[in-house]
């Protein structure tokens, strides 16, 4: 079955494997990708692709335990055991439970881990088009980021993940996974225009960031694997990001909607 996520093309199968709760989130997703490359394959098997003795890489309650050896990413919960192969855009995934979340952290996982080898980058953020222009919100927990998504007057891409597509100039896309709001529509992808770094306030204030400062400020919320190879593209796309966009610095608070002034900032 063919999809995609944050740009990229993925598939999994067999698709007489798939169960009803897997499409259905594979629903939620985008069903026809743009990506013309080989679609990142996930195949689902029935033996665990690796095995362990150590209980601590099983928790009963998400999320899953990571971690990375060779040139492959090892993930493992009480429902699942996979191996994903992010330079061969490929993963392998053995379900214990009959739901859907197994296959949805393997996508959502592969994805983190390959964006930044094709150019892209995956964003703990909200993603808004405004006016034709991809903004995104980042910042700590508790910025507001949801709060800023839930009260949009615009179309939403998500309220906890976005991505920065694998195309130049960049794009802002959605990733097909959202937070504690819940999907809102399908708001198309934009170009990126502005990143905006949020703190909550008494008033609302904007100030641009230094190039330094903003790339500092981005990749704290940068999700991608600690893994050096897949750090060092990061980097790379982190420091053209901050040389062609415009990054700020927004404090508000959610009764001074910040909508006109962010306008402002665009023109």
């Amino acid at each position: 079955m063919r999809f995609g996520a944050g740009g990229l093309g993925f598939s999994a199968g067999p698709d007489p494997a798939l169960l009803p709760s897997e499409r259905e989130a594979i629903a939620r997703l985008d069903p026809e990708p743009e990506d013309q490359r080989p679609p990142f394959g996930i195949e689902l098997v029935d033996e665990p692709p690796w095995t362990s003795d150590d209980e601590s890489l099983f928790p009963v309650w998400e999320p899953a335990v990571q971690r990375w050896q060779g040139e492959r990413l090892l993930a493992s919960h009480r429902s699942f055991t996979a191996e994903i192969d992010p330079l061969a855009r490929s993963a392998r995934l053995h379900r214990r439970e009959q739901r859907a979340y197994p296959l949805e952290t393997v996508i959502r996982t592969s994805l983190m881990a390959r964006l930044p080898l094709d150019g892209g980058l995956p964003l703990h953020a909200a993603g808004v088009v405004l006016d034709g222009h991809g903004v995104a919100f980042f910042g700590a927990s508790g910025a507001g980021k949801s709060t800023l998504a839930a009260t949009s007057p615009v179309g939403v891409l998500s309220d906890e993940l976005v991505a920065i597509a694998p195309v130049r100039p960049f794009t802002l896309v959605r990733s097909g996974f959202w937070g504690e709001g819940g999907p809102r529509g399908r708001a198309a992808a934009a170009p990126l225009r502005l990143l905006v770094d949020l703190a909550k306030g008494p008033s609302l204030e904007l100030e641009r960031l230094r190039p330094a400062i903003a790339a500092a400020r981005i990749l704290a919320s940068v999700p991608v694997p600690h893994v050096p190879l897949l750090w060092k593209r990061t980097l790379a796309i982190v420091a053209e990001l901050v040389g062609s966009t415009r990054v700020v610095r927004m404090t508000w608070s959610p009764a001074a909607p910040p909508w006109d002034a962010l306008r402002d900032w665009l023109r």
